[in-house]
């Protein structure tokens, strides 16, 4: 196969892509479409060469696995090991646990299975795992061990038609990703098995070489506009429903520029650049240090990104990038080792730094006190079933309102004062303590709420959300049933404008409205802030004071001079910015950066005076 520039090309749009939106989601909201890229592309390599060599009958299996070995452990070997070493300094002992199992999972390349476990709507663990990026990498290997064997046996049977079962499994795959997209997004996130369309949509272009046409204004077309389709996702494409179908313009888009680039073209001159094939060089690397690097660069600053540390992370990871290409993966790259023994030092490795990882799990439980490891633990096995999850309160697990139960969670009486809790899970966390609180002889307390859903009229965001909010406005509010609305959420600043509409329109129709204000948030978990050493610093660092009382400040302006009822939570916790309610009975009123716990929620309730339910 012939060396292509634009590849590399492409490999930097994927790495800078995933990069960026690491860093700063909010800037490339769809940077995610680089792992996508990234599949396509291994597809069309690795399938390529294998059918090739098929072919021609020279295929061997030990030197395919040899040459992905020195290619991909190297340099991976280098990141889990320094990876392991800062884990052991910042982590506390139950994540130095976790992290551990993290690291098993990524050297025995199931890490994919691993996070998946771990993908529940409250699970901290999962965003700060240093190695949660290895899920890609996991999908790849599993590829690469499936795909070499499903050719080879194919081929021997159906000689050139092998390349059918290879298109078969393709499809059985996307259909997998779509359906599971709308029953198990996670599964269907993290799966190979969701993921294999991607790859053999690559190796089909490898294996046919699509020319489909010899005219250079249509290929050049074709590739622009691949290409301006690419970036575009960068920017406009959303997380919500992916993969299902959403991920097939990305995939498409590449395989086709794939198929249409040639080096006559303008669009492979672009790709072809010098800087472009330098990123496309070390974007394996660069890839493989960033999410680390993010991490790592947060606990020890402990506080979100700014500006500053954006450019910092993003030239720590370039930086580090470098070194691991030039001196990692092109020296063992090129290395000359014997063929057995490169399994074997890839096995020897691997379990000697799981090992000594395991062994420091141990080593970790005599650095911390045991009210230091409390706090730990109510972090690490909170439930928050409280909010009602599945059923009341519908997170990523279920993907449209279906998923709403209805004689659960919808409660009215004629002869009661009938209320409805309704938000995102930031009014999800308040439905415990205030169904206690309510008069059961006289009232009743019914839960509408989406994670990320707003309770405005703008209905924006993922199925489960629009829908909900829609059925809730307009059918569940819109009845004589309902007297009362409490409306909470994550509130922004943006949320204003159509909070004082959702909330005009609902009033127009006699009903009477309270609105909760944002909560105090932090930069990581309170019970882990509460757990360092220097919690009492570390807390006033990590806590987000400023930014939440400027969006309190403006929404309780702007609502009480329209007469709405608001109640700010924020000044019910805090005094100001070093005086904040952290803690009630020894247990941390917060399990994450800001949700309440059932307790959190009732001390809280129970200090705004003026509330009345």
């Amino acid at each position: 196969m012939k060396f292509r520039e634009d590849i590399q090309g492409l490999r930097a749009l994927a790495v800078l892509s995933v990069v960026i939106y690491h860093i700063s989601p909010f800037h490339l909201p769809g940077g995610f479409i680089g792992v996508d890229i990234f599949f396509v592309i291994s597809g069309y390599l690795i399938i390529g060469q294998i059918y090739k060599k098929v072919l021609e009958n020279r295929f061997a299996f030990k030197e395919f696995y040899v040459k992905r070995f020195k290619r991909l452990f190297p340099a991976y070997f280098a990141t889990i090991a320094i990876s392991s070493i800062f884990a052991f300094i910042y982590f506390l002992p139950g994540e130095f646990q976790n992290y551990t199992w993290s690291l098993i999972s990524s050297c025995l390349y199931i890490s994919n299975l691993y996070f998946y476990t771990k993908s529940g709507y409250f699970d901290s663990e999962l965003q700060g795992s240093p190695l949660l990026h290895t899920w890609s990498l996991s999908v790849e290997e599993q590829f690469y061990a499936l795909v070499p064997v499903l050719l080879v046996v194919c081929y021997k049977f159906l000689h050139k038609k092998s390349v059918v079962a290879l298109i078969l499994m393709g499809v059985i795959s996307f259909i997998l990703c779509v359906h599971l997209s709308n029953t198990n997004i996670s599964f269907a996130f993290f799966s190979s098995i969701t993921r294999f369309w991607q790859f053999i949509l690559g190796g089909l272009v490898s294996v046919y070489t699509l020319q489909l046409t010899k005219q250079k204004a249509i290929s050049e077309i074709v590739s622009m506009g691949s290409l301006t389709t690419l970036v575009a996702c960068c920017f406009f494409m959303s997380h919500d429903d992916f993969p299902g179908f959403k991920a097939l313009v990305p995939t498409l888009a590449t395989t086709l520029l794939l198929a249409f680039s040639s080096r006559s073209l303008l669009t492979y001159k672009l790709l072809a650049i010098k800087p472009a094939k330098f990123c496309g060089d070390i974007s394996y690397s660069l890839y493989l240090w960033h999410w680390p690097v993010i991490i790592f660069y947060s606990l020890h600053f402990e506080r979100d990104l700014a500006a500053i540390d954006k450019v910092a992370v993003f030239g720590l990871s370039t930086v580090l990038g470098i070194v691991s290409y030039y001196f990692i993966e092109e020296r063992f790259r090129k290395s000359n080792a014997a063929e057995g023994n490169t399994f074997l030092r890839v096995a020897a490795l691997s379990t000697a730094i799981c090992a000594v990882s395991f062994a420091f799990t141990q080593v970790n439980n005599y650095r911390f006190t045991e009210q230091q490891k409390s706090y730990e633990q109510f972090m690490l096995n909170y439930k928050a079933d409280n909010l009602r999850p599945g059923s009341c309160f519908l997170t990523k697990q279920q993907p449209d309102i279906s998923y709403y139960n209805k004689d659960l969670c919808l409660t009215q009486s004629d002869s009661k004062e009938n209320i409805v809790l309704l938000g995102d899970s930031h009014a999800a966390h308040w439905y415990s303590a205030m169904n206690e609180a309510i008069d059961n002889e006289t009232q009743t307390l019914t839960q509408i709420t989406a994670s990320g859903c707003k309770p405005t009229l703008d209905y924006e965001g993922e199925a489960r959300c629009t829908e909900l909010m829609k059925w809730a406005f307009n059918d569940v509010l819109y009845s004589e049933t309902y007297d009362k609305v409490i409306i909470s959420a994550r509130w922004k600043i943006d949320d204003l404008e159509p909070l004082l509409s959702a909330v005009e329109k609902l009033q127009s129709r006699g009903l009477e409205v309270v609105v909760l204000g944002p909560i105090i948030e932090y930069s990581q978990a309170l019970p882990r802030l509460l757990a360092k050493t220097s919690a009492g610093e570390t807390l006033v660092s990590s806590r987000k004071y400023s930014s939440i009382s400027k969006i309190d400040s403006k929404f309780n302006a702007a609502l009480s001079a329209k007469g709405f009822k608001y109640y700010s939570i924020l000044k019910s916790i805090c005094i100001d910015n070093t005086n904040c309610i952290t803690t009630h009975n020894n247990e941390p009123i917060q399990f994450d950066y800001g949700h309440l716990t059932p307790k959190g929620a009732e001390l809280i309730l129970s200090h705004i005076e003026a509330f009345r339910i």
